[in-house]
């Protein structure tokens, strides 16, 4: 699986229309530092902190959204359990998405290996509270994962969409540290490119691995100016929900399950998904169909798999793509109904971290470092509970 996750690792650099305002921003993801190195300003300890417990101070809210969402879990020990195996290299090459900071990378195969003791005692790596005294903030900085610093520090200078109501650019005055410079590329889909668009030459079957943002682009919600921050930071909000976030998700489609000419049905449609469902090769979709007895036994089940899958043979291979694209209607015919069926229970069921389970199973298999090792039965179970039934609904048929 080490090829798999080179080329999840590789950093992409996402492309910009660049004004004036906006020059500072060409290589924004180019080696990302936080750092304070800035002399124009008389920076305080406060302001010099990068962790973003010290953000919480003054931005408690998105700190409060942030921590709770999955980039705040980006440097997450199914990730990490594989660095053993891989070299620290090979590990940064995968923190360039889940924790791209110069700061957060390893300097050593050392540093890597006691990371993977540092993590297996410490999950968290946030404090919920936002002290800035507590265990969680000794940790080294990669433990916070894809934070506030990792989008919106570079050398101490903060950067950020205009303010609310203006669309003014560029250097935007203030007392808090230094003021920030303003750009409206923190609200186009382009910005989140670095790690959610890979490049054409890693594509697989004609489609890259993660396809998001030319997903996106072929959709009518590019057309009607729908950036993802439209969906997945609504009002500027910092939850990143996705797949994993059962409500969000299901607000995206529409189901109508109904008898057509007496024959059971399920429309699913991906309405107000700016990608396709799912966008990515690690979540898989159940839908099934039971026919049960008047007594409650089942006759006879239907299951169809929404997923796009892959696999390793010389080469990654694409097995098959029944994803839904933005806009798609598709049926699931329950045909061929047994005598005497009473009723048919449709269900929709969510595996989100489907790829992965398979991926730590199999690594479990092998003789592993016994901190990577918890690592990966840690992120096995996590991955396991994420799991969750999207709909449901029967429907009686006529005796």
């Amino acid at each position: 699986m080490k090829i798999f996750l080179n080329i999840l690792g590789l950093t992409f650099i996402a492309v910009f229309s660049l004004g004036a305002a906006d020059q500072v921003l060409e290589s924004y993801w180019q080696s990302p530092s936080a750092a304070v190195i800035s002399p124009q300003h008389d920076w305080s300890a406060l302001e010099q902190n990068m962790r973003p417990e010290a953000c919480a101070q003054c931005h408690e809210s998105q700190f409060n959204d942030w921590r709770e969402s999955l980039h705040a879990k980006a440097y997450s020990p199914g990730l990490v359990g594989q660095f053993a195996g891989m070299g620290h290299g090979e590990g940064n090459d995968c923190l360039r998405c889940h924790a791209p900071l110069k700061a957060q990378l390893y300097d050593s195969e050392a540093s890597m290996l006691g990371a993977l003791q540092s993590l297996r005692g410490n999950l968290k790596g946030v404090n919920e509270q936002a002290d800035l005294d507590s265990l969680e903030v000794s940790l080294p900085l990669r433990h916070t994962g894809v934070s506030c610093a990792v989008c919106h520090v570079r050398d101490g200078q903060r950067f950020g969409p205009p303010r609310k109501g203006s669309v003014i650019e560029g250097q935007i005055q203030g007392d808090a540290h230094g003021g920030f410079v303003a750009s409206k590329h923190f609200e186009k889909s382009n910005f989140c490119a670095e790690c959610h668009q890979f490049p054409k030459e890693y594509a697989i079957n004609g489609k890259p691995l993660e396809n998001t943002v030319q997903e996106w682009e072929q959709s009518r919600f590019a057309a009607e100016g729908k950036q993802c921050q439209s969906c997945h930071m609504p009002n500027r909000q910092h939850q990143f929900k996705g797949i994993h976030d059962k409500e969000f998700t299901k607000a995206g489609l529409d189901f109508t399950a109904e008898l057509r000419q007496g024959v059971p049905v399920l429309a699913l449609s991906s309405t107000r998904i700016g990608h396709a469902f799912p966008t990515y090769v690690t979540p898989k979709v159940l839908v099934s169909a039971k026919a049960y007895s008047p007594e409650h036994k089942i006759l006879k089940t239907w299951q169809w798999e929404i997923v796009r899958e892959v696999y390793y043979a010389d080469g990654w291979q694409e097995k098959r793509d029944t994803r839904l694209l933005p806009g798609e209607q598709r049926l699931f015919v329950a045909s061929g109904l047994p005598a005497f069926t009473a009723n048919v229970l449709y269900a929709v069921d969510v595996i989100p971290d489907a790829f992965y389970i398979n991926l730590y199973q199999s690594l479990l298999e092998d003789e592993m470092q016994p901190d990577a090792k918890a690592l990966i039965q840690r992120a096995l179970s996590t991955a396991r509970e994420r799991s969750y039934t999207l709909f449901q609904q029967s429907l009686r048929l006529p005796m």
